[in-house]
């Protein structure tokens, strides 16, 4: 199921003043392993408290699948993945994923109020870029370029036992 709608063409690419971000795939796979396989610890945080990728061994294969099938995801309009690169470098900085809310139950709130969540690891072993930074740069370019009425970030704009709750926590 596409998360955007039909006549809207996603970037393969996009340039930014501290990073630029391409559309991640197999070309990535040396980088993106070293990145990941550096960066195992943080980015199992990023995607939920009890999330368990990336496993702390995880072969090239394992990554390189994961690439594959990101970029298949991209292809189909289902989610969509991209690297995080130096301005002017190949160095590796992290990445960023926009996926769809999967959800089990039958009305469930994050689907009413989000089109779609936002995820974004930046490599431990190299940290030029500041969190926060990169964040808002990509929160303002998603809301001005991107189809989406609402984008979540979980972890992020809203605590993770608000986020897994399954009734909206109010102030």
């Amino acid at each position: 199921m596409a998360i955007i709608p039909d006549d809207f063409t996603p970037p393969r690419s996009m340039r930014f003043a501290d990073f630029r971000l391409e559309t991640l795939g197999p070309d990535y796979a040396e980088a993106d392993y070293q990145a990941v396989s550096g960066s195992s610890d943080a980015i199992r945080h990023v995607f939920g408290p009890d999330n368990h990728w990336p496993p702390a061994k995880i072969s090239f294969e394992e990554n390189l699948a994961d690439l594959r099938r990101h970029l298949q995801e991209f292809e189909q309009r289902q989610a969509f993945a991209y690297s995080l690169l130096a301005p002017d470098s190949p160095r590796y900085l992290g990445c960023l994923y926009l996926k769809p809310i999967k959800s089990r139950l039958e009305n469930d709130w994050r689907k009413q109020r989000f089109q779609a969540q936002a995820f974004l690891w930046l490599n431990a072993d190299d940290k030029p870029l500041s969190a926060e930074k990169t964040v808002a740069t990509l929160q303002n370019w998603l809301t001005q370029d991107w189809p989406f009425a609402a984008l979540a970030w979980p972890g992020r704009d809203m605590k993770w036992e608000e986020w897994l709750s399954t009734e909206p926590i109010t102030p």
